[in-house]
């Protein structure tokens, strides 16, 4: 499977930052390990997400393509996790 949360994470903080410097910080990794998970997801997907030909990697069609389903997946596995604490403290009975 290509896409887990944590690529999804690393992904999108990648598009919002413009580097894999600026996404490392925001992550609290090092840029290689953020370098890695593109080149590895990117591998999975036998599709480049980023032309690292410049300075910054700047974002493919493709990478453009797959953002807004990577975003909404992103704020589904935010609310699936304050469903999940919820649950845990007693919030909420049942899942919705």
């Amino acid at each position: 499977m290509a896409f887990t949360s944590d690529s999804v994470q690393v992904f999108l903080a990648v598009l919002d930052r413009g580097s894999f410097s600026a996404a490392a910080r925001a992550l609290g990794r090092v840029p290689s390990a953020v370098s890695m998970a593109i080149a590895n997801l990117e591998a999975e997907l036998d599709l480049p997400l980023f032309d690292r030909s410049g300075r910054e990697p700047r974002p493919t069609a493709a990478a453009r393509a797959l953002e807004p389903q990577a975003r909404l997946l992103a704020g589904q596995l935010r609310q699936l996790d304050a469903h999940a604490l919820a649950l845990t403290q007693g919030l909420e009975e049942r899942l919705a």
